[in-house]
């Protein structure tokens, strides 16, 4: 059902019996029951649409129910109950302005305010008005049927006003007034992932749909849960038995459309979206979505007419942020595109490829000093991208800093980023020692101790700290990932394997899977990595770290073809500025013996980027290939040796170039 129960009883002075049977089992089935005497009982055509409605919210059809509870106002404006069951109805489409007016009404006809006050929250929270939600919530004689509901409420208030304390306190008294309530329970899901407890909110929601298992928000939050858990594909089967439920419902629409278009099936987005329209009109989301199709295809007028139509409602989307922010850098507005992309840096500053954007319209923009400062703390680290390190090295070259800017460029040539890692000092270790110390179970201030410890090199004391953290957040995933990260500096791959088992247990993430096949290919076991890789797929097909790994799987293998397909559509996503994949293109057409195609990648790879070795090694096998450019395929061999002497696969390359060469001039 949705987020609010029946929970008035109404009146059925004079009715007829079907009509009172039907309306009395719909109440009886999903209601708390409470008499409410108005200023009129309903005249004959008002009590009829009022039962109609109550048997479609019997079988949890929202919009019908709304329907005819508008019929029945209308045939009766002076009958209260309907007033209330519409404020009910509007509350669970999300319309607080609307439920308000009714309760209002509702009171002028002399409902006692009391017995409202636990909707007039729920309304005003929806309006946004939290100290008029927090008011009427806390209100001293709100009846005791209606007290558990009030508490919900208040949870979700106080979780929206980052006060987890009073939402815990709010969701512990709900738990005790209506502890059977599966609406309690989607809420309480929210609030335990919310806090990091993975694990607490997968409990909850299915707690949730346990206890009624149409509960359209329980089975659509369980989706969301598994799509944050395992990945996009894991969450459509729950979307999609809910809107056999209910397939008008437009939160849920919402979020199903999302994840198609998450998962590249465009059509099928475009399609879900188009109908939320229809629903409920110039949806923001649903508005949102065409322009991330727009922008897609290259059309960024229409992208940005489009984005214009949601008259700000969701500005502050991290995601709108970033196709606002493209859409203005794909336009040359780079002052514009800079001021969407440091917003978003400003709410998501791990996002690294919000941080990489940013630099690269303040770049553009004519302040290299300020995009060199957004890339310092990515460069300085390990796991820094090849692209980020290029830019800064770009930018120190713009300000004057040379011999700074040749030795950025030298690691991003030799792809010197390092593995990817949860670790990043952020003070001195003494001053995060002390921290830690005063708050010993407080994660935000041990996590930058354990950070430090492992850029000192005290990888034991971190290993400590880190399975002490773990132990006491066992639902949360980064905790888990921390003991992994140390395990596996410290060689203890098989340590480091289990801590990522129970990551992968709670969330199926992206740096879960990097760390999981990284790991087991250090072990030896590429089979067991690479079904990583292929499950991790099949609920992410477009995820990209993933299909890069797994491309380079089939490399390593000589599956040349697999190789270059799954290369070429990562190659029409993301452009040719990624030299690598551009590389592995080269050489999966040198092994399937398509010359002029690895030349032609080749080339392009080296634009790119032509000091790194990686390429001008790929590159230059791709040119002995081709008889007549041997010479050239020798000069590459030599500059990738040139620059990693100590590689052995490229001076094995180079010999065999050599010998080939000879054994040629011996023949002609």
């Amino acid at each position: 059902m949705a987020e609010v129960d029946i929970v008035h009883k109404r009146r059925f002075v004079g009715k007829p019996l079907p009509l009172i049977l039907a309306a009395a089992l719909a109440i009886g089935t999903i209601g708390v029951p409470t008499a409410i005497y108005g200023a009129s009982q309903g005249n004959e055509d008002a009590r009829e649409a009022f039962a109609n409605a109550e048997q479609f919210r019997a079988r949890r059809d929202i919009r019908s129910a709304r329907i005819e509870l508008m019929n029945a106002i209308k045939a009766d404006p002076d009958w209260i109950d309907p007033r209330i069951a519409q404020a009910e109805v509007l509350l669970s489409l999300g319309d607080g302005i609307g439920a308000a007016a009714e309760l209002d009404r509702a009171v002028e006809l002399g409902e006692d305010p009391a017995n409202v006050r636990h909707l007039f929250g729920y309304a005003y929270f929806l309006e946004g008005e939290g100290e008029k939600a927090r008011e009427q919530l806390s209100a001293n004689d709100i009846p005791m049927q209606f007290q558990g509901y009030a508490a919900r409420i208040m949870g979700k208030l106080a979780l929206r006003m980052e006060d987890p304390q009073l939402a815990s306190a709010s969701f512990n008294r709900a738990m005790e007034l209506d502890g059977k309530n599966p609406d309690l329970w989607v809420d309480i899901a929210r609030f335990r992932a919310n806090t990091g407890d993975q694990a607490g909110a997968t409990n909850a929601v299915d707690t949730a749909v346990k206890l009624d298992p149409k509960n359209i928000r329980a089975l659509q939050y369980r989706g969301e849960l598994l799509r944050f858990q395992f990945g996009l594909g894991a969450a459509l089967p729950w979307f999609e038995r809910a809107l056999q439920i209910d397939p008008n419902d437009v939160p849920l629409l919402t979020e199903y459309a999302a994840t198609l278009g998450d998962m590249g099936r465009m059509t099928d987005m475009l399609t879900v979206a188009r109908k939320i329209i229809a629903l409920d009109g110039p949806n923001p989301r649903a508005l949102f979505m065409q322009a991330v199709l727009a922008a897609r295809a290259g059309n960024y007028g229409l992208a940005r007419r489009l984005m214009q139509q949601t008259k700000g409602a969701i500005d502050n989307v991290p995601s709108v942020l970033l196709v606002q922010g493209i859409i203005e850098h794909a336009e040359g507005n780079h002052n514009a595109a800079a001021d969407k992309f440091q917003r978003l840096v400003s709410v998501q500053p791990d996002n690294r490829q919000a941080q990489d954007l940013l630099a690269r319209s303040l770049y553009l923009a004519g302040s290299p000093g300020d995009a060199l400062d957004i890339l310092k703390p990515q460069v300085n680290r390990s796991g820094a991208d090849s692209y980020a390190m290029w830019q800064a090295g770009r930018a120190l070259e713009a300000i004057g800093e040379r011999e700074q800017a040749a030795a950025v460029l030298n690691r991003a040539a030799v792809h010197n980023a390092g593995r990817e890692s949860a670790l990043l000092a952020d003070a001195p270790l003494s001053v995060l020692q002390a921290e830690a110390q005063r708050n010993p179970n407080d994660a935000r201030a041990v996590v930058p101790y354990i950070r430090a410890l492992y850029d000192a090199g005290d990888f034991g004391t971190a290993l400590v700290e880190a399975k002490r953290l773990q132990q006491a957040n066992l639902g949360a995933s980064p905790a888990h990932l921390l003991v992994a990260d140390v395990a596996a500096a410290m060689g203890n791959y098989d340590e480091a394997l289990d801590a990522l088992t129970q990551a992968r247990s709670i969330r199926f993430s992206e740096p879960v899977m990097l760390r999981l096949v990284e790991v087991l290919r250090a072990k030896g076991d590429r089979q067991e990595a690479g079904q990583v890789l292929a499950q991790y797929l099949n609920y992410n097909p477009s995820n990209i770290a993933a299909l890069r790994w797994m491309a380079y799987a089939h490399l390593e293998t000589e599956s040349w073809a697999v190789a270059a397909q799954i290369l070429e559509n990562l190659r029409k996503r993301i452009g040719d500025n990624d030299a690598l994949i551009i590389a592995g293109l080269t050489e999966a057409y040198t092994g399937l013996g398509q010359t002029e195609k690895a030349i032609a990648t080749g080339k392009v790879a080296y634009r790119v980027q032509p000091s790194s070795p990686v390429v001008s090694h790929l590159y230059g096998l791709a040119l002995m290939a081709d008889g007549d450019r041997q010479k050239d395929g020798i000069s590459l061999l030599k500059k990738a040796v040139a620059i990693m002497p100590d590689n052995p696969v490229y001076r094995q390359s180079l010999r065999r170039a050599y010998a080939k060469m000879r054994a040629t001039d011996e023949t002609s």
